[in-house]
């Protein structure tokens, strides 16, 4: 597909970074595609389901440049549309009493979502909003007594109504009509949780009734309160047919005087190749086989091809087909859509990647753009020999906070084997002007998620150079368990973690990270869109830049109306493309992306690209 690059263009009109307004036209499904915000799509694109499993809304600033950059991957590759899980598995949102009711939904859950949303919109994304996931009942390392509650939460039906009271519908209220919610979904893959659907979950499991109760009076609210869709993230084909009709959910919704508006208005179903054969694939039976009264959006299947010579070879006999030929056979089959798996993937050489996916998206796009794009937007790319930017303005001092915190870290989730390796490894820059009074912890994390910091190779950046690279050396011995009782595994490592901590004053810098290696072996370069690592910390960008100059390049078109070099950065409001305010004390601080800022009252739009 072409790629357009955008340096620089100058506004005056409606400022980007006023609120996106709720939609006023009603959504539907219609033949085999959705219609959205008055748009009819097919929708194409991928899961990025989590960026920090069960914590991307809360309590905590959400980790937006993620988000962006994950939105940015898509549109530049000509796809629409994401995946999102919200609560998940209750582990942190909604807050939870020991009855299984719902105390308060986080303090900072619906900025968070609406922030998230803002950002799609301007990239002309749309998303499927997802509530929960069998991981309720999933024990995976948790508190057995936190399963134990979540049960409750599943089972007795005035749990739900403390949640459809507290949350559901203050969500609802506040964003339920944002233009780019693709719909709000119930579950992902809720049969794993029952006992009449061959489920899987290592909890106690609970009937498909509590399950279709849980459905049909989540979707009934969504049908009352707002003009967007509801669906459901349904295991397999098969559980579609048997358990997901009209007459089912109505029957399941019981007495609820919203019962006329418990359905579903399109189904979405998963697949892998190595569980269902051809006769259970969406890839080898067009949407008619399946013989459903509404359309099917395929919700998950594998991010690369899959058959012999791929990462993904154990499949069952006649699947295998390559990932632009099912894109290509999910829009040509009636299908309304199709999203892989995924973005955030652990296990990208099995599952693939964004990168895996990206040529099937490209492909798609060059032949049905008109039914594909929702929205012209020009994205800018970084490329060549890029590092990770972690620029930090005013970080609050370490435990400043009630719990001792802040816990400020820079992470991402990663497959690696250090057993017998000797030394991690990793560059750094610390630009010129950065103040000293920050310390550093590089922390593992096992398969058991055993936090490992290796705490006696900490430093501070006082100890370091400023205005040059320097290489950090951490022995592999050096990441200890810090919880009594529990001992890190080398052999299995599953996520990497810089902790960082402002010392007696609030720290206001920036640094720059490239090649983690293990013994030479190259983990991160960071010369992929999107590579950086994520972290949710307010005054903390995350960005990739050219590493061999940290000095912004600014092509601009009538230049004389905007004088950069004239604008104080530290004291004028900067605003990002999703409405976001920006801080920096410089312009050589703002990461690559477009930018507003206001000169005498008008709205300017200027676009950063480092060389």
């Amino acid at each position: 597909m072409k790629h357009l690059f955008l340096f620089l263009v100058l506004v005056s009109s409606i400022p980007a970074f006023a609120a996106v307004p709720m939609q006023t036209t009603q959504d539907r499904a219609e033949n085999n595609r959705l219609v959205i915000d008055g748009k009819t799509v097919f929708i194409s694109g991928m899961n990025i389901a989590w960026n920090n499993f069960g914590n991307d809304v809360g309590d905590l600033p959400v980790n937006i440049n993620a988000f962006v950059n994950q939105f940015k991957q898509i549109k530049g590759a000509g796809g629409n549309a994401v995946r999102w899980w919200l609560h998940t598995d209750l582990r942190n949102e909604p807050k939870m009493n020991s009855d299984g009711s719902v105390d308060r939904i986080g303090t900072k859950t619906i900025d968070n979502i609406r922030q998230v949303l803002d950002s799609a919109y301007s990239y002309g994304i749309v998303v499927s909003l997802c509530l929960f996931s069998f991981d309720l009942l999933q024990l995976d390392g948790k508190d057995a007594n936190k399963v134990a509650i979540n049960k409750k939460f599943l089972t007795v039906p005035a749990n739900l109504d403390t949640y459809i009271n507290k949350v559901l519908k203050p969500m609802l209220e506040a964003v339920g009509n944002h233009p780019a919610i693709m719909c709000w979904e119930v579950f992902n893959e809720p049969e794993g949780m029952s006992s009449d659907a061959n489920g899987w979950s290592d909890g106690d499991k609970v009937p498909m009734s509590d399950i279709l109760r849980f459905t049909a009076r989540i979707a009934a609210v969504v049908h009352d309160k707002t003009l967007k869709m509801a669906s459901t993230g349904i295991h397999e084909y098969g559980k579609m047919k048997t358990w997901y009709s009209d007459e089912k959910l109505k029957e399941a919704a019981g007495s609820d005087p919203l019962v006329s508006k418990a359905y579903l208005d399109f189904y979405m179903a998963h697949y892998y190749p190595e569980y269902i054969g051809t006769t259970g694939s969406p890839f080898h039976n067009p949407a008619s086989f399946w013989a459903m009264d509404r359309p099917i959006l395929i919700g998950e299947f594998p991010a690369q091809s899959w058959g012999p010579g791929t990462g993904y070879s154990n499949i069952q006999q006649g699947t295998a087909m390559t990932i632009t030929a099912a894109y290509e056979y999910a829009y040509d089959n009636g299908y309304c859509g199709a999203l892989s798996w995924s973005m955030t993937e652990s296990n990208p050489s099995k599952f693939g990647s964004f990168t895996t996916t990206k040529p099937a998206l490209e492909n798609l796009y060059a032949k049905h753009k008109a039914d594909i794009e929702i929205k012209d937007v020009e994205i800018v790319v970084p490329t060549g020999d890029l590092a990770m930017k972690l620029a930090m303005t005013n970080l609050p001092q370490e435990g400043t906070a009630s719990d001792g915190g802040p816990w400020n870290e820079l992470g991402t989730l990663k497959d690696a084997n250090f057993s017998g390796k000797t030394n991690l490894t990793f560059e750094m820059f610390i630009e010129p002007g950065s103040n000293t009074n920050l310390t550093i912890v590089p922390v593992l994390k096992d398969a058991n998620w055993t936090w490992s910091p290796a705490q006696s190779e900490s430093f501070s950046l006082a100890e370091k150079p400023q205005g040059e690279w320097f290489t950090v050396t951490i022995p592999v011995s050096a990441f200890q368990a810090s919880e009594a009782g529990k001992t890190f595994n080398p052999a299995s490592v599953k996520e990497f973690v810089i902790q960082y901590f402002a010392k007696d004053t609030p720290y206001t810098g920036t640094i720059l990270f490239d090649n983690f290696k293990v013994d030479g072996t190259v983990l991160f370069d960071f010369n992929e869109a999107g590579s950086e690592w994520n972290s949710a910390v307010d005054g903390v960008s995350v960005s990739l830049v050219a590493r061999s100059s940290t000095t912004p390049v600014i092509s601009q078109r009538n230049a004389s109306t905007l004088n950069l070099s004239a604008i104080d950065f530290s004291k004028a409001k900067v605003y990002d493309i999703s409405g976001k305010r920006v801080f920096a004390n410089s312009l050589s601080e703002l990461k690559n992306g477009v930018y507003i800022v206001k000169v005498n009252g008008i709205p300017k739009k200027f676009v950063v690209k480092n060389r």
